[in-house]
């Protein structure tokens, strides 16, 4: 028995953390709504309700469009970011070019003055070549006066120097330069001239291209760096357009949750204010006031409760006493969910029927196994505990979520009572709310439901009033 008490406590921790929002269970668009009222009497909220939904509507534009304002100033900051990453690198190459012009325009100059050298050094050079004819004349006509005058003499050494003097005479008479060798003097002289002129002289064309060229480059560093400036300037700007726009984003979220809260504070037409908006000839939406489904599922728990007690204490008759006070409570639950909704389908009275029977046998198999683990005055007393803490949790929770939203861990605490899986089947199936919470929540009865009846089936009850199980064979 305590091994089927820990299923049924893993059961009720599994419906803790599975999604069943009261809300869900009469909210059937996007577009949220106020649980189906359960006062009588004339409706003065109608204005309230179209109102509210026309300003959710307009909420709705609004988050688009701050939506994508705010996508489109982040595309507008990355886009400003990458030009002011790209003005910097432009910038960082306009002043690497313009320092390198100034440098190239330094050696310009000195390579003018060395072209100036070289000029000047030509030009002594052709000097001196213009000058070697009359030089040549001057040495001949020295030696032709020498050897005149030591012409018969008969003193050896002079003899010798005659020789030697008639060899050179020879020798400088053939001495000659190439005839071409002045005009390529001349040329080198000028070309040279021409390149220092070129590089250090104003007027000239390649001086005057180097110094626009490097003017150019100085201009353009500087542009760059207002550029960069510039561009710096304008991405913090789009930084703050970005941080603006999603602060604004933010508050047309909080805008539009605001008023889903004041549509869901906003009570709905009862079932029967609903019929009578309809018309006699028109079928309206079924409804259920989500606060008497809560009361019916109530009636269910508390049912079960006491059809446990009995059956515990009367044992020989503990399978009628289950069926027999099942069907009454279902039957009852029927009556009252007829009487009290509206427009419920056969389909949405066939799921309504099959949660209050669930409903009650859950009850009952759990109150039995608390009877059976913790004796007959202690399990008495933790399972009236717990029915009287579920009809208060369940019920604070289901009032609070018809007029405004629930935190998370009321909703993870309430999802472990089974109450709260039987109201949200009844207000999911009379509301044609989420089917999603409707299946789940008869997913986790039906499994409460079926463990019960287990346990109920094979335990007995012994004279002392203690539970045995019966040993399986």
């Amino acid at each position: 028995m305590k091994t089927r008490l820990l299923l049924a406590l893993v059961i009720l921790v599994i419906g803790a953390f599975v999604p069943m929002s009261p809300a869900e269970t009469w909210t059937t668009g996007d577009e949220p709504m106020g649980a189906p009222a359960t006062y009588a009497g004339p409706d003065n909220l109608v204005d309230a309700r179209r109102a509210a939904g026309e300003a959710h509507s307009q909420a709705g534009f609004l988050t688009n469009g701050t939506t994508q304002l705010k996508e489109g100033s982040e595309d507008l900051k990355d886009g400003m970011q990458e030009l002011a990453d790209g003005a910097e690198t432009a910038r960082s190459g306009a002043e690497s070019l313009a320092g390198g012009m100034n440098e190239l325009n330094a050696g310009m100059g000195q390579l003018g003055g060395g072209a100036n050298q070289v000029a000047d050094g030509v030009s002594t050079a052709v000097d001196t070549v213009v000058g070697f004819e009359a030089v040549k004349g001057q040495i001949l006509g020295t030696i032709d006066r020498t050897l005149e005058e030591t012409e018969g003499a008969t003193d050896p050494d002079i003899v010798d120097a005659r020789n030697a003097l008639s060899d050179l005479r020879g020798q400088v008479e053939t001495a000659q330069l190439p005839e071409d060798i002045v005009d390529q003097l001349n040329q080198l002289r000028d070309g040279s001239r021409e390149i220092s002129n070129q590089l250090t002289t104003p007027g000239f064309a390649f001086y005057d291209g180097m110094s626009s060229a490097t003017s150019g480059a100085t201009d353009l560093s500087n542009g760059m760096t207002e550029l960069r400036d510039g561009a710096n300037t304008a991405r913090d700007g789009s930084q703050d357009l970005f941080d603006g726009a999603s602060q604004v984003d933010t508050m047309a979220g909080n805008t539009k949750t605001k008023i889903e809260d004041i549509q869901g504070a906003i009570p709905g037409p009862t079932p029967q204010q609903q019929q009578a908006m309809a018309g006699p000839d028109k079928v309206t939406a079924s409804a259920l006031s989500p606060l008497v489904a809560m009361l019916i599922a109530a009636l269910m728990v508390l049912g079960g409760l006491a059809l446990a007690l009995a059956a515990f204490v009367v044992d020989g008759s503990r399978r009628a006493i289950i069926g027999f006070g099942t069907a009454f409570l279902t039957v009852v639950g029927l009556v009252l969910v007829m009487v009290l909704g509206v427009g419920l389908s056969p389909l949405a009275m066939l799921m309504i029927g099959a949660g209050l029977v669930l409903g009650v046998l859950a009850s009952a198999g759990l109150s039995w196994m608390l009877l059976a683990a913790c004796g007959p005055r202690g399990g008495a007393t933790v399972a009236a505990l717990f029915a009287a803490v579920q009809v208060g949790g369940v019920g604070w929770l289901w009032k609070s979520a018809s007029v405004a939203s629930v935190s998370g861990a009321w909703k993870v605490a309430v999802g472990l009572m089974p109450l709260h899986w039987t109201t949200t089947t009844l207000s999911s199936s009379g509301n044609v709310g989420s089917s999603r919470a409707l299946w789940i929540s008869l997913a986790l009865a039906t499994a409460l439901a079926v463990l019960g009846v287990v346990a109920m089936a094979r335990g007995r009850v012994a004279p002392a009033g203690v539970v045995e199980i019966e040993q399986e064979k």
